[in-house]
């Protein structure tokens, strides 16, 4: 078997043409693509095509599965789909049902453009702090997240399209960023099983692949991270009885990259239990495939041949619901007087600062604005770069912002709030929702979709 099949890979950092050249020389199994890959639907659609006519006519072998990371929330590759919020939101409003929906709207859209594999859903447990994680995860709670995890896995599986639960065996319980480096979980063996929980039963769900954390977890094993540790495939294989697919996080990662070589975690994660080592740097993927020892190479390559489930609907999940949920899911966190609609209001948008690098979802200021003048709203936009002097006159305030525990700007921004008629509208989790004054009302929308916030900016104003 050739060692590119046991890799995915993608083509960030070449242009087109080059990357396609690199791709049929390493013939890899499998290609995830990122935002940057493609301008619109229909270059992805090219791109896709001509990827398959390189496999199929060129070099005469088995296409590669296609994947993205479209999770919904801030991690999006595929903007142009009416994507589905975070799965903070789908935890928050606790509809099993219709996060079922959510990931059968997923892999009804994903099958249309010929993409086979989500490496989702997140099945980690929610840490205020942890940087990269905060909205992808449904719930702090086990329970919650097993439930959700399991309910987007039938929806989108039932499309053909294979689901990824990630960060096994839990990434929620340590602060670090694991595309910055190497997080170490210290906690005892009975916290990290229970952080297992919800794999547990996405293998109890029939989940097509699980991808393994870029974590330490000294109380298994002190010295490699989940994607390098024999002990945690084992764990997956025997204790949890995955029969899928077991995949690393991308090994061009810091956490690992920094202190172990190319040739290192090549030969770890393979020998280790991985089927699929994930590097999205195709230069680096390259000269991993050298150093593969595969623990099990006949056992791999079944499992990667027989990835994908089978699909069991065609019919097309109705987009209104997607619509509809994503206009009223918001929940008020902190009661507030009502704006008035008849008053004309200030709304401040804040610059959009991503919290981790995994995170490509902007808050669409132009779509906003241009949903809310459609209303007849009395209401004049600002930007964090106008001066205070610009709020002067208002008595009403909206501001929009996420995850401002994470970051020093709110002290400006709540100074110009008190004293009006108040609201912050939160795009991330509520966590910073003690840093407001009183006076200041509070909505979550947990997501940065245009339907959300015009949904909380209605719900300002009292229409619901």
């Amino acid at each position: 078997m050739r060692p590119g099949f046991f890799i995915q890979t993608g083509l960030i950092g070449h242009e087109r043409e080059e990357s396609l050249r690199l791709i049929g020389k390493l013939l890899p199994s499998t290609i995830v693509l990122v935002r940057k890959d493609f301008s619109d639907r229909a270059d992805l659609i090219n791109l896709i095509h001509n990827i398959r006519r390189l496999y199929r006519i060129e070099k005469d072998v088995r296409d590669p599965y296609i994947a993205v990371d479209q999770e919904g929330g801030n991690v999006v590759r595929l903007a142009f789909l009416n994507y589905n919020p975070s799965n903070a939101f789908l935890g928050n409003l606790n509809n099993p049902r219709f996060t079922e929906y959510v990931g059968s709207r997923t892999g009804y859209d994903l099958k249309e453009l010929g993409i086979d594999w989500d490496l989702a859903p997140v099945l980690d447990l929610s840490s205020p702090y942890n940087q990269v994680i905060l909205e992808r995860s449904f719930s702090y709670d086990p329970l919650t997240v097993a439930e959700h995890g399991k309910a987007f896995i039938r929806g989108i599986q039932r499309y053909g399209v294979a689901a990824t639960a990630k960060h096994f065996p839990g990434h929620g319980g340590v602060l670090g960023d694991s595309h910055l480096m190497l997080p170490k979980d210290e906690r005892g063996l009975a916290a990290i099983m229970s952080d297992m929980f919800p794999f547990r039963e996405a293998v109890h769900e029939g989940v097509s692949s699980i991808m393994l954390s870029h974590v330490l977890y000294s109380a298994i094993d002190d010295s490699n991270p989940a994607t390098l540790s024999p002990s945690l495939y084992d764990i997956l294989r025997r204790d949890l009885k995955f029969t899928g697919l077991a995949m690393t996080d991308s090994l061009n990662m810091k956490a690992v990259s920094k202190d172990f070589s190319t040739e290192e975690m090549g030969k770890r994660a393979s020998r280790a239990g991985a089927d699929i080592l994930e590097c999205v740097d195709i230069d680096r993927a390259m000269e991993m495939s050298h150093y593969l020892d595969m623990k099990d190479e006949h056992a791999s390559a079944e499992r990667i041949l027989n990835l994908l489930p089978e699909k069991i609907a065609s019919v097309e999940p109705p987009d209104e619901i997607l619509n509809a949920f994503a206009l009223v899911g918001n929940s008020i966190r902190k009661e507030f007087a009502v704006l008035n609609p008849e008053t004309r209001t200030a709304i401040l948008y804040l610059d959009d600062t991503r919290e981790s690098i995994v995170g490509d979802s902007f808050t669409n200021s132009r779509g906003i604005i241009k949903r809310l003048k459609e209303t007849g709203l009395k209401l004049d936009s600002f930007t964090s770069e106008d001066p205070q002097s610009s709020f002067h006159d208002y008595d009403q305030l909206i501001v929009i912002g996420r995850n401002e525990h994470l970051k020093e700007r709110y002290r400006s921004f709540t100074d110009l709030m008190k004293g009006k008629k108040s609201v912050f509208i939160s795009t991330g989790v509520p966590s910073d929702l003690g840093l407001f004054p009183d006076s200041v009302g509070y909505i979550s929308t947990y997501s940065t979709k245009v339907e959300a916030i015009t949904g909380a900016v209605f719900r300002a104003f009292g229409y619901f």
